[in-house]
């Protein structure tokens, strides 16, 4: 008996053990700077990131430990040669700054140990690093190349401008030539036509063996970068756009298998993309904007196996000529001949005798930076789902919108002039088309295997017109490649309605089509970084996908706009568009961070822009308020894509102003988290004068309605964004909100009517203060205006107006879709615990519905919710990430609460509201009513 006692405690003790050796804390997707295995990091105390997991509930890190190391066998060795935090008691797994001076161009290999609440521990598996070059000196001398002299150059681009100018047509895209065919354009100069796209080599001898080769490349507008022959890398529409007078992108490529001991050749071929740009005058946009010729400034590090370095770098060595893109523009597209290719031209043994020496370019001006966020890539193909022929234009569609081009197969003789038009409409070449005749233009060469695609352009498109191919297509011929910034998708909804479905789909559509190196307005007509769409449109982006690193490049080019009193611009990069006179589509500069810091928890942008926030807020304060109305501000902008108009009767200041309130409420907040008291004094005082004005020019105390300055009929605008930013007082808040319920449901038959502003505003508002069945009734409307509406009438992304106007790629009305993650599903944020450190689930459970899920990979780690109705209950299943924690609430319907195991769970009353606290894991629980 006493042995059998025995057997049964070492099997107690035995399962005890293995079931916490089995829930141990696993370490995984380990990060820097937001990024997998970066190369090229430039900041001066990266910060790490990674993740934790357990089928334990409950479990967490207590303690971590990191390692750095020079080499992946010292990493191995658990030895830190080069940084060992040693043991830090600490569960934050997140932001966790890198404290060691690191070297240019090395290689680093990183780990992390941690400690669980039991004090076990697991190490991560590797991960690594590279860093890029931390001072002007790293470049060694590399100097800006390009084809002609500036004097040359020039010269012969204001001549050519001088006879454009003489030709203006008030056309999109372009004040010049928008409704010629690409031919049209090249030949305009017919006796010295535009230079097409350079293409740049260089050839040396490797002696000694390579161990290690990285290649720092700037190439401006775009760049394609070869070495022996072969593309590095899969990077399209390489380094990204920015304000080249402030700062130029560079890309840092591990380049070592491409080198070989003996001879080599580096090739780079360069577009003029947004740095010198054919449409200059597009809309007046861009007219005093980048002007210069392609150019290109590079380092390549090759180490050797005896210890020593060697730097090839852009100098008077290299050599330049023309390639086969004679023509090329992200507006006008480009003009491929297929005649002109150079075989061989960055192989190895080119006799390149007859090729130009470089000259010493100009610098553009800005700093050199390392391009820290997910590049350009063709991140989907797919085939088209019609083929229609046709006399003169033949027509593929790609079943959606999307941003990108088309490969085309060609079998055409020598010289055959094709040309593909790309638009939204089954007649790509329709006058109203969105962003003109966008095109790409082919030369054939006559033999097998040629293939068309861009290389410096992509499109806003759902159809393709092909002009002058002698033989009919076929959907064989063609690859629809989607185009965009390859940032990682995180977010999913899914409901028991297609209607709500189809509404997520076209969001995050548009969202896609609009990420390029920045978050564009439009893919086609405009490509610009219009800062009020990002106010609206980026908290839902965030939602669906990771922004973190991309919309750290995006803060900087925001205040790259900045001028010498505090004035931003409203588009980025900067183009001097109405600078410093739209308060509310330049708040996107602390709009923006403060998503940052609700999401991934980021308060590195707070400290680093603090000055130019503080500098914003204050240009606003001096230049934009109205001399004879105090606390009260001007704009030129508004509630855009109103049904009212986009500059409607009320006026643009009680927009502008409310706003402006939220702003300074922001700022207050932003100081207490950095530690400045006294300026939370100071904003929390410059909001309360605001509030004070807002009432006394634009609150009707009467009807008790909040309006423009001008007359007009009610607005629900002012009215959804003073309760939704607390301008109302407690005393007036029940008859504001029964008048903006009666103007919904009874003067607008169920249908929010406004701009992105307003509709900004009511999308949070509304269902955060239990209007659900309204809510939802009407997002289902599917008349005029609305999400449903859209979805009726065939939209497969975003449209820009509630008509369907225009444009139909936009992102800047997609808060509808934090609607349906946060309520409708109910995965919700909490900003007073930011990056989803507590993750709150409250589904609304709408009647309609049978089910609904979403999830989201945040910071931490996957959350996630699923509720479906089942018999006189729901059954819901959730997923709280390792070392976080949750609370679910649920309305006062809801009587019991059991666990998988039919526990009943106690609940608390909190605000009305009924509350459960969650550990971590996956939980499935029954709710009973």
């Amino acid at each position: 008996m006493k042995k059998n006692r025995k057997v049964f405690y070492l099997f107690i003790i035995g399962l005890l053990i293995s079931s916490h050796a089995f829930a141990k804390l696993e370490v995984f997707d380990l990060r820097c700077e937001y990024l997998k295995n970066p190369e090229g990091v430039d900041v001066k105390n990266p910060r790490l990131f990674w993740k934790l997991k357990s089928i334990e509930k409950g479990q967490l890190q207590t303690a971590y430990r990191i390692i750095v190391a020079s080499s992946p066998e010292q990493l191995a060795k658990n030895v830190g040669d080069i940084y060992d935090s040693k043991l830090v008691k600490s569960s934050n797994n997140t932001h966790v700054e890198l404290n060691v001076a690191l070297q240019s161009g090395r290689n680093y290999f990183w780990k992390v140990q941690v400690w669980d609440k039991y004090k076990k521990t697991t190490w991560s598996k590797g991960a690594r690093f590279s860093t890029g070059l931390l001072t002007d000196q790293d470049w060694k001398g590399a100097q800006w190349i390009a084809w002609r002299t500036q004097d040359r150059w020039q010269r012969e681009w204001n001549e050519r401008k001088a006879v454009e100018m003489k030709c203006l047509e008030l056309h999109l895209p372009s004040y010049f030539g928008a409704r010629m065919n690409l031919f049209e354009r090249y030949n305009f100069h017919h006796t010295k036509p535009y230079d097409p796209s350079p293409l740049y080599r260089k050839e040396f001898d490797v002696k000694k063996q390579i161990v290690k080769a990285k290649a720092f490349v700037s190439g401006i507008g775009y760049n394609e970068l070869y070495i022996n022959g072969e593309k590095v890398g899969d990077r399209v529409l390489e380094p990204g756009w920015t304000d080249y007078r402030k700062t130029i992108l560079y890309s840092t490529y591990d380049v070592t298998k491409h080198f070989v001991q003996g001879k080599n050749a580096i090739g780079v071929m360069l577009g003029r993309g947004f740095y010198g740009q054919l449409a200059v005058d597009h809309w007046n946009f861009y007219k005093n904007g980048y002007i210069g010729q392609p150019k290109l400034k590079c380092r390549f590090l090759l180490e050797y196996a005896d210890g020593t370095t060697e730097d090839i770098i852009s100098d008077l060595s290299w050599k330049v000529t023309g390639g086969p893109i004679v023509y090329d523009g992200p507006h006008m597209g480009e003009l491929y001949d297929a005649n002109k290719e150079i075989e061989g031209w960055n192989e190895v043994g080119l006799d390149d005798s007859l090729w130009d020496k470089v000259v010493v370019a100009h610098s553009p001006g800005g700093k050199m930076k390392s391009q820290m966020c997910e590049p350009i890539r063709i991140v989907k193909t797919f085939k088209p789902i019609a083929v229609k022929p046709g006399f003169g234009i033949q027509t593929i569609d790609a079943g959606r919108n999307l941003a990108g081009w088309v490969r085309f197969k060609i079998d055409a003789p020598k010289g055959t002039r094709i040309t593909l038009y790309y638009g939204e409409k089954e007649d790509p070449r329709a006058s109203d088309q969105p962003g003109g005749f966008q095109q790409m233009a082919y030369i054939a060469k006559g033999e097998k295997g040629e293939v068309a695609e861009c290389h410096f352009s992509y499109k806003g498109f759902r159809y393709v017109g092909v002009v002058g191919y002698p033989q009919n297509i076929k959907a064989d011929d063609f690859e629809i490649c989607q185009v965009n910034t390859d940032v990682e998708t995180v977010g999913n909804f899914s409901s028991s309605n297609e209607v709500l479905n189809s509404i997520h789909t076209i969001c995050t559509r548009a969202m896609e089509a609009n990420l390029h190196s920045i978050p564009t307005d439009c893919p086609h007509r405009e490509k610009n970084g219009w800062m009020g769409d990002v106010v609206t449109g980026m908290e839902f982006g965030m939602a669906n996908y990771n922004m973190a690193a991309l919309m750290t490049k995006y803060t900087r080019d925001i205040f790259d706009t900045q001028d010498e009193n505090g004035g931003l611009a409203i588009i980025a990069p900067n183009n001097f568009y109405n600078s410093g006179k739209s308060p509310l589509w330049s708040s996107v500069c602390i709009h923006l961070p403060w998503y940052m810091y609700e999401y991934y928890g980021d308060t590195r942008l707070f400290e680093q822009y603090w000055d130019k926030m503080e500098l914003f807020c204050k240009s606003v304060w001096n230049s934009n308020q109205l001399k004879d109305k105090n606390g009260i501000f001007t704009d030129v902008l508004a509630d855009w894509s109103s049904p009212h108009g986009n500059r409607s009767d009320e006026g643009v200041e009680v927009y502008t102003t409310m706003n402006f309130y939220l702003i300074l409420k922001r700022m207050a907040q932003i100081a207490s988290i950095l530690g400045k008291e006294s300026d939370v004094k100071k904003y929390e005082q410059q909001a309360k004068e605001v509030q004070l004005a807002i009432y006394k020019y634009c609150y009707n105390s009467a009807k008790r309605i909040f309006t423009g300055l001008s007359p007009s009929e009610y607005r629900q605008g002012p009215n959804a964004m003073a309760l939704q930013y607390g301008i109302v007082k407690e005393e007036d808040k029940k008859k504001v909100v029964e008048n903006l319920v009666e103007d919904i449901v009874i003067n607008r038959d169920y249908h929010f009517y406004g701009g992105i502003f307003t509709n900004f505003a009511l999308w949070k508002y509304m269902p955060e203060n239990d209007f659900t069945n309204l809510t939802y009734k009407v997002i289902t409307n599917e008349t005029y205006p609305g999400y449903a509406y859209m979805v009726k009438n065939g939209a497969t992304t975003l449209w820009e107006s509630w008509e369907g106007q225009s444009s139909h790629i936009h992102h800047f009305m997609g808060f509808v879709d934090n609607y349906l993650i946060r309520h409708v599903a109910g995965l919700d944020i909490n900003p007073s615990i930011p990056g989803y450190k507590e993750i709150v689930f409250q589904p609304r459970f709408i009647d309609e519905l049978n089910f609904a899920e979403a999830e989201y990979e945040s910071i931490n780690g996957m959350a996630s919710i699923h509720w479906k109705r089942s018999g006189n209950g729901i059954e819901l299943y959730l997923t709280v990430p390792c070392n976080t924690k949750a609370k679910l609430i649920l309305p006062n319907q809801v009587s019991k609460v059991l666990d998988e195991n039919k526990n009943e769970i106690i609940l608390s009353p909190i605000n009305k509201k009924k509350q459960v606290q969650l550990p971590s894991g996956e939980l499935q629980l029954k709710l009973l009513f």
